[in-house]
């Protein structure tokens, strides 16, 4: 066994305007680079788990370890591999904290992702699928507050995730060659509880059965190969309408993007992030350079021309 691994996570973003916590989509910037979280293992025969964070966001974290949820996923993982198998004890982790926290870009499962994969990974793997997402969704609902698997699923195992509410169930979806996914980070932060908070504990039923009916004929466009009547649905009834006044500037945007040619425009997950669905290379870099010189806040902020991440979490 190798003293050190090293596990990269992809961001992801949520809801995908139609399929309101039952979507999520992988994200991989089509310049190569990585938008996600690094998980680093390292044996030095620690008496107990040791944990440092570096990258860009590390700020944003905790400074007590015990309070980071990359720990708390080290000691859940420690005490379930044991049933399972012997062997298992604790290691040198750094958490390279890539993602913005609360930008809707799937921060958290990033991070519990990489984690957990990589201690599967350390310890010949004594945890099958269904138990890692179970683990993974167990922390992810002790950040949130509820069980969703639409940031976990896509970051552990790529591509276009339909997830179902309060479970493990997940099933992957076709997401169209040509598409390309521009998303932009304002740099600043939306807490997932308080964006919740803002939208109402009843919708009419009207709505529901439009919404339910949208976001069928969402998943049977993209499996008939109808990648035009795809993009028509992507329009959220449910959350956008009362989350957009949370982001200033993403109405703007919207109708800016949409201008440019972007077939649809969105809130990535709770937002701030926005993204735009492009066929074009020409539009996607169009939208890039308004949504950098227009949306942009801080000196911090990005935005990014992106692909379907179709690998998931993997060692590198």
């Amino acid at each position: 066994m190798s003293n050190t691994l090293t596990v990269y996570a992809p961001a992801s973003t949520g809801n995908l305007s139609v399929g309101f916590d039952a979507l999520g989509l992988a994200l991989a910037p089509v310049d190569g680079s990585l938008l996600g979280d690094l998980v680093h293992l390292r044996n030095r025969n620690s008496r107990d788990w040791q944990l440092d964070v570096q990258g860009p966001f590390k700020d944003a974290l905790p400074e007590d370890p015990e309070l980071n949820v990359v720990m708390k996923c080290c000691r859940r993982f420690e005490s379930t591999a044991r049933n399972f198998v012997d062997g298992i004890f604790p290691l040198d982790v750094t958490l390279e904290k890539m993602l913005p926290v609360g930008s809707g870009l799937g921060s958290s499962a990033s991070s519990i992702v990489a984690t957990l994969v990589a201690l599967n990974n350390w310890f010949g793997r004594p945890l099958n699928r269904p138990q890692l997402l179970s683990l993974m969704a167990e922390a992810e609902g002790g950040i949130s507050g509820e069980i969703h698997l639409d940031n976990i699923a896509p970051s552990l195992l790529g591509g276009l995730r339909l997830c179902m509410s309060d479970s493990a169930i997940q099933e992957g979806l076709p997401w169209p060659g040509r598409w390309q996914i521009v998303i932009c980070w304002p740099g600043t932060r939306i807490d997932t509880h308080a964006a919740r908070m803002v939208l109402p504990e009843k919708f009419n039923r009207s709505l529901l059965v439009a919404h339910g009916a949208q976001f069928a004929r969402f998943v049977h466009a993209l499996h008939v190969g109808d990648s035009k009547t795809a993009a028509e649905c992507i329009n959220d009834m449910i959350a956008e309408p009362h989350r957009q006044r949370l982001l200033p500037g993403f109405t703007d945007a919207r109708k800016a993007l949409t201008d440019l040619g972007a077939l649809s425009v969105g809130i990535s997950g709770s937002g701030p992030t926005v993204f735009a669905i492009v066929n074009d290379s020409g539009v996607a870099q169009a939208a890039r350079h308004w949504l950098q010189d227009n949306y942009c806040q801080s000196e911090r902020a990005f935005a990014t021309i992106c692909r379907a991440d179709l690998a998931g979490a993997r060692q590198v």
